[in-house]
């Protein structure tokens, strides 16, 4: 038998491990004590979340890291009083930016700086925003896109590294925006708790079969 090339080698390796993340993860309703996260934990975990993609490079999202207890004891209210906000060792505030014009000149040069396309090219992309991001409800759906694609790697990301998350849609949204301190260009999308996972989780619950979701050419084909 020939020797796999180091190319599919590569790509089975990588196949097989990603598959494990997504089947690993999950959304924990039980953590356990344990230390915080060293200044490199976090940073790593972010430097890594930042490979998320998003439109026009834009990078819609900030994150607000709480981890003094007193004041998770003050967001617990407004998180709907769920206990994995005091389980884990932080919970972070995912923010969507709805204001997608904030860095264009300086994101759309660095495109030019790499070679991507020339200076006319870029100021025809700027003219587009506003066609594409034209109003308030088109620039919440974008906050809410890609926040929501960098909280996703951030929960792959965290469980790579032996943590675990729970990602909160329950909560107070202006009432957390205001305890953080969060501009009025952000919202709040949602809250993601990290900590040390205990391992007690309930078996997954069951899942949409293939033939249920997937559809082929339109909506109800099949394929």
């Amino acid at each position: 038998m020939n020797a796999p090339t180091q190319g599919k080698l590569l790509e089975q390796t990588l196949t097989t491990g990603i598959e494990e993340v997504i089947r690993r993860r999950r959304a924990i309703h039980s953590f356990v004590p344990g230390p915080n996260l060293s200044k490199e934990q976090w940073q790593k975990l972010f430097d890594l979340t930042a490979l998320t993609p998003s439109s026009y490079n834009f990078q819609p999202w900030d994150f607000v890291v709480v981890e003094d207890v007193k004041k998770r004891e003050e967001l617990l209210p407004l998180c709907w009083n769920q206990k994995q906000v005091m389980d884990s060792v932080a919970v972070v505030a995912v923010l969507g930016d709805k204001n997608p014009h904030r860095r264009d000149d300086q994101i759309l040069q660095q495109f030019v700086d790499g070679g991507y396309f020339n200076d006319e090219v870029k100021q025809t992309l700027k003219g587009s925003i506003d066609v594409v991001y034209p109003n308030e409800e088109r620039r919440v759906e974008h906050a809410v896109c890609g926040a929501s694609l960098a909280a996703m790697t951030m929960m792959l990301v965290a469980d790579g590294m032996g943590l675990g998350t729970a990602p909160l849609i329950g909560f107070d949204p202006k009432g957390v925006a205001e305890y953080l301190k969060v501009p009025s260009d952000y919202m709040v999308v949602m809250m993601m708790c990290i900590g040390h996972p205990s391992h007690k989780e309930l078996p997954r619950q069951p899942r949409r079969g293939y033939g249920d979701f997937v559809h082929w050419d339109a909506f109800g084909g099949k394929a």
